[in-house]
């Protein structure tokens, strides 16, 4: 048994389930996802050529170095070091009047919609018979005209 007396499999699932959850990313072909690029570094282990002193001996006329004479010229060795590379990827989140829930996009209204549903940013969809901003009066019997149950907020 794990903690709290629940099996060690349950709380497997239960972490998967929730890492999954975690991670799922928004849909980008969802209307209400809105993308941007961002850049970030990255630190690469990059090549280069490093140069040095080559000493190297040939013939001359110098008898004192019994006609061995020393030279120098310049090389080159493949040499690694650490470098910062700026890198570029796609983020996605909600559009402005929208919230993430889970890998949703959802419309918000900042007044609470009393009797219907947000059905759009600052837009309530009233249940028949209530009308109103946020869906908090009632018509009195009165129905409804076509298309007057959607009510937009005024604070956009």
């Amino acid at each position: 048994m794990g903690a709290g007396g629940v099996p060690p499999q349950a709380l497997l699932w239960l972490f998967l389930f929730g890492y999954i959850a975690v991670v799922t990313p928004l849909n980008p072909d969802d209307p209400n996802v809105c993308s941007h690029w961002e850049s970030y570094a990255v630190t690469v282990q990059e090549s280069y050529a490093h140069p040095f002193d080559q000493v190297y001996y040939t013939r001359c006329t110098d008898i004192l170095n019994w006609f061995k004479c020393t030279r120098h010229r310049i090389s080159y060795k493949t040499a690694y070091r650490r470098g910062v590379r700026t890198m570029y990827r796609r983020r996605s989140q909600c559009c402005p009047g929208f919230f993430e829930s889970g890998n949703l996009c959802v419309p918000l209204c900042t007044e609470e919609c009393a009797h219907g549903r947000c059905v759009s940013p600052e837009t309530c969809q009233c249940e028949p018979g209530w009308g109103g901003l946020d869906c908090s009066s009632g018509t009195r019997g009165l129905r409804p005209k076509p298309r007057q149950g959607l009510a937009k907020s005024s604070s956009t």
